[in-house]
C-alpha cells in the first residue's frame, strides 16, 4: 500500500471511528452494545480496508475502545455489578499492563494488544449492566445468535465460488480472517444453540425450537470445512459430554461422529498428523511434531536465561520477537500456537496465574446456576473447558473477534444466574401481591404474587 493509500486508510479508519462513537451514543449505550454484537462477526473485511500497513490503526481499534468506553461508562452506572465481573480479571491485565512495559516492540504494538485483552474483558463484564431480566438475557442470546447469519450465508458463497480451496484442501474462512477463527466462532455458536434448547431458564415456541435443531447440522458441516483440528476436539467434547451428561438421545448422534472422520477432507487433515512424526535430516515435520518442538525449544531457552523475567514475562510480542534466538529453524517469525506457553512467556508466572484465576472464577459464576440450570451450567463449563484445550495447540488470544463472542456469551449466562438466583426485594407496590390465601380448613398461608 503506497502512502497516499496508507493515509487514506488512517483518515478512514477515523472518520468511521467518530462516526460509530457518535451512533453509539445517539441510540444509547445499551443498543449500541447489541448492535456492535450483532455486526461484529461480519466485519472484519471492511476494518481490513482501514487499516494501514504493519497493522496500525483502523476503525477495528476505533470499535475496540467503543467497546472499553462503554464498559467504563457502565460501570460509573453499576459500579458493583461491573466491578465484580471485572474483579477476576484485575491479576491477568495488571499483568498485561507489565508486558507492556517490559515488552522489547514498539509501545503502540504492545499497547494495542493490552487493549485487546482488556476489551476481553469489557464484553464480559457488559451483560451484568445490560441484563435486568429474563428478557434482556434471552434479547442478548438471541442477538449472538443473529450474528451468524451473514457469515453462515457467506460461508457458502465462498465454498460455491471456490474461493475456500486453498493449499491444504478445502479450508472455510467466511467473512473472518482465518478458518481458525471462524472454527472455534463455531464451536460457541454450537455450544450456544444446545444451550437455547436445553437451558430450563429458556422457553422457546416449537417453531424456534425446531430451527434450532435445523441450525445444529449446518453449524457442524462448516466446522468441518473450516479444516480446524482443534476446533474439531472443542466441538467433540461438548457433544460427547452433552450427549452422556444432559441429553442422553444425543447418543444416537455418536457413531455419526466416527463416520464424519471418514469424510473427504477431514481424512486429509487427520491423516496428515501420523506422518512427519520424526525429526531427523531433511524430513518434513507434521504440524503437530513442529509445535512440541518449538515449544521445547521455548521452555529451554527460557531455563537457561532464568531472571525476573519468570515472574512478569518478556513482553507482549517478546515470543516472536526472540524466536530467532531459540528456534532458528523458522524462515519467519511464528505465534507460539499454545495460549499457555504465550502467557508464561509474555507475561511471566503471574500473567499464567492470573489467566487460571480467571477461570477458576468462571466455573464458580457458572456454578450458581447449577441447582435451578442443571443442563445449561454443564453447557457452559464444558464450553469452558473446550476453550481451555484449545489453549494447549492454538493462537487463541489473538482470534479476537472469536474472544468477544465466547466472553460475551459467558458474561450473560453468568449475569442470567446471578439476577436469577438473588432474592428480588418486595417493594410496597407490590404489597398487594402479598395476602392471606387459604391453604386448607382452618389453615393460612402467604401466597406472594409479584
Amino acid at each position: 500500500m503506497s502512502e497516499i493509500g496508507t493515509l487514506g486508510a488512517v483518515v478512514l479508519g477515523v472518520a468511521l471511528g467518530v462516526a460509530s462513537f457518535g451512533m453509539a451514543f445517539a441510540i444509547g449505550m445499551r443498543r449500541a452494545v447489541l448492535a456492535v454484537v450483532l455486526v461484529r462477526s461480519s466485519c472484519d473485511p471492511l476494518f481490513g480496508l482501514t487499516q494501514a500497513d504493519g497493522g496500525g490503526m483502523g476503525l477495528g481499534a476505533a470499535v475496540n475502545a467503543l467497546v472499553i468506553v462503554l464498559a467504563l461508562l457502565f460501570c460509573l452506572e453499576s459500579p458493583v455489578l461491573i466491578g465484580s465481573a471485572i474483579l477476576p480479571w484485575t491479576g491477568f491485565l495488571m499483568a498485561g499492563l507489565a508486558s507492556v512495559i517490559s515488552s522489547p516492540e514498539p509501545f503502540m504494538k504492545a499497547f494495542r494488544a493490552f487493549l485487546a485483552i482488556t476489551s476481553y474483558a469489557a464484553v464480559f463484564a457488559l451483560p451484568f449492566a445490560l441484563i435486568r431480566s429474563r428478557e434482556w438475557a434471552l434479547r442478548c442470546l438471541t442477538v449472538v445468535m443473529c450474528s451468524s447469519i451473514i457469515p453462515i450465508a457467506y460461508a457458502f458463497v465462498e465454498l460455491a465460488s471456490g474461493r475456500a480451496a486453498t493449499a491444504d484442501g478445502v479450508r472455510v474462512s467466511s467473512t473472518f480472517t482465518h478458518p481458525n477463527i471462524f472454527a472455534f466462532y463455531l464451536v460457541g455458536l454450537f455450544a450456544l444453540t444446545l444451550f437455547l434448547l436445553r437451558s430450563s431458564l429458556v422457553s422457546l415456541s416449537p417453531r424456534i425450537r425446531g430451527w434450532l435443531v435445523l441450525y445444529l447440522p449446518v453449524i457442524i458441516i462448516l466446522l468441518l470445512l473450516t479444516g480446524t483440528r482443534s476446533a474439531w476436539i472443542g466441538g467433540a467434547i461438548i457433544l460427547i459430554v452433552y450427549a452422556s451428561v444432559v441429553d442422553k438421545r444425543y447418543l444416537l448422534c455418536l457413531p455419526l461422529v466416527l463416520l464424519v472422520i471418514y469424510l473427504p477432507g477431514v481424512v486429509e487433515r487427520l491423516s496428515d498428523l501420523q506422518t512427519g512424526n520424526l525429526d531427523y535430516g531433511y524430513a518434513v515435520l507434521n504440524s503437530y511434531a513442529w509445535r512440541k518442538i518449538l515449544w521445547q525449544s521455548a521452555l529451554d531457552w527460557l531455563m537457561e536465561n532464568r531472571s525476573e523475567y519468570l515472574v512478569l514475562g518478556y513482553g507482549f510480542g517478546s515470543f516472536e520477537y526472540y524466536q530467532p534466538l531459540f528456534f532458528p529453524r523458522a524462515v519467519e517469525p511464528v505465534g507460539a500456537h499454545n495460549a499457555l506457553l504465550q502467557i508464561f512467556f509474555e507475561m511471566g508466572i503471574l500473567g499464567l496465574l492470573g489467566f487460571l484465576w480467571l477461570f477458576v472464577s468462571l466455573f464458580a459464576k457458572l456454578r450458581i446456576g447449577y441447582p435451578f440450570d442443571k443442563g445449561g451450567t454443564i453447557i457452559m463449563m464444558t464450553l469452558a473447558l473446550a476453550y481451555l484445550a484449545a489453549c494447549y495447540a492454538d493462537n487463541m488470544l489473538g482470534y479476537l473477534v472469536f474472544q468477544w463472542y465466547f466472553w460475551f456469551v459467558m458474561g450473560v449466562v453468568c449475569a442470567w444466574y446471578q439476577l436469577h438466583s438473588t432474592p428480588q426485594p418486595v417493594h410496597t407496590s407490590t404489597a398487594r401481591g402479598l395476602i392471606l390465601a387459604p391453604k386448607h380448613r382452618g389453615a393460612y398461608r402467604f401466597a406472594r404474587f409479584d
